[in-house]
């Protein structure tokens, strides 16, 4: 599924980008949710057989925290280094704003440290500037939450500390009977909806809060036990339909739901495209879990993700840009996967030795 993570990541940048003559398909929050299912099936798929037992529970955290900070530390190093020079040469930049007195010193310090954390760097969708100092706000946009959460390096990151957030609890629910799965993924569906009800639909809330998000984590990890009980049945024709079915329902997404608002779950085309990915992975994985071409492609996803924002600023400020905002677009997502494809082919590689050697060590399933 190598494929559908680069088009997710893709959307993501088409989000921030604008898209192309305005399209972007499903948007970014969309794309996030489809993310989390993703990320609950890999997990369910790891965590039943290659950590397999509670034993290998050590192991399995220090190759996801691996997985996530190295390269996170990484973009984080170049955005740092970036931004810097452009301090330096008396440009604007987002490290700019650490010098301005708007919140205190020890306000300041925190949300730095919320940059090298990871964990956590959700929390200034919350929070606005007031008086001085930082108040809590139930809602993002339109609040001044947007101000806070330019205290960010990497803006997009607040979706890794929900990641992080599952992977902590993964390897008490993957592996438990899909029944048990199910009930607690209910009752995160049930938390949204009494929130809804309460008014609490907005961003944050809609795609940003993790106990609202645990149930599309679960529904990936309940994909994965689909699969596994009968492998044989996501190989065969129909299952090859059902596959393409998945990318062509979200790049046809503007035309099927158009109108339908973003900040709302519970609509009719975003909870049948939420289970049409959870349904239709088992399929996508049957087709492509051999192919080496699809685990390529699918590895420039994280760094496309983590790395776009820096690249469209950065090209942004050429002159053959200017005035073509679609030309602006399509440059950053071709420059961002030729920086991503470097980042895996000279750097990811030697992470994931390190990371398969862990494995081994522990014993884990090759």
């Amino acid at each position: 599924m190598g494929w559908l993570r680069l088009l997710l990541a893709a959307i993501v940048l088409f989000e921030h980008t604008g898209g192309l003559r305005g399209y972007a398909m499903t948007g970014g929050a969309i794309a996030v949710q489809c993310f989390f299912i993703i990320s609950g099936f890999y997990m369910g798929l790891v965590l039943n057989e290659r950590y397999d037992r509670p034993a290998l529970n050590r192991a399995f955290y220090a190759n996801r925290l691996i997985r996530i900070f190295a390269m996170y530390y990484l973009f984080l190093a170049l955005h740092l280094a970036v931004f810097a020079l452009v301090e330096w040469q008396g440009g604007d930049s987002p490290l700019g704003i650490y010098g301005d007195d708007r919140i205190g010193l020890g306000e300041r310090i925190a949300l730095g440290l919320l940059n090298v954390t990871a964990v956590g760097q959700e929390l200034p969708l919350w929070l606005r500037i007031e008086n001085g100092g930082l108040v809590w706000t139930s809602q993002f946009l339109g609040s001044g939450a947007g101000e806070v959460i330019n205290y960010m390096m990497i803006p997009m990151a607040w979706s890794l500390s929900l990641e992080l957030t599952f992977y902590a609890l993964a390897p008490f629910i993957a592996r438990r009977p899909a029944r048990v799965i199910a009930v607690v993924m209910a009752g995160s569906l049930l938390l949204r909806a009494l929130a809804a009800w309460g008014g609490l639909t907005g961003d944050p809330w809609s795609y940003r809060f993790f106990p609202f998000e645990l149930a599309l984590f679960l529904a990936g990890v309940l994909s994965y036990k689909a699969w596994a009980s009968d492998r044989l049945l996501w190989q065969g024709k129909a299952a090859r339909l059902l596959a393409v079915a998945v990318p062509l329902a979200i790049l046809t997404w503007p035309w099927w739901a158009a109108g339908v608002p973003e900040e709302s779950f519970f609509t009719l085309p975003r909870l049948a495209l939420l289970a049409l990915i959870a349904v239709g992975l088992p399929a996508i994985h049957g087709w492509s879990q051999h192919s080496s071409t699809d685990r390529a492609v699918g590895e420039l996803s994280f760094p496309v993700y983590l790395g776009h924002l820096l690249v469209f600023a950065m090209l942004g400020v050429l002159p053959v840009f200017k005035d073509n905002a679609d030309l602006l677009t399509l440059a950053t997502l071709l420059v961002t996967c030729a920086l991503a494809w470097v980042v895996v082919r000279f750097i990811d590689v030697r992470i994931e030795a390190v990371r398969r050697g862990i494995a081994a060590r522990a014993g884990a399933v090759s």
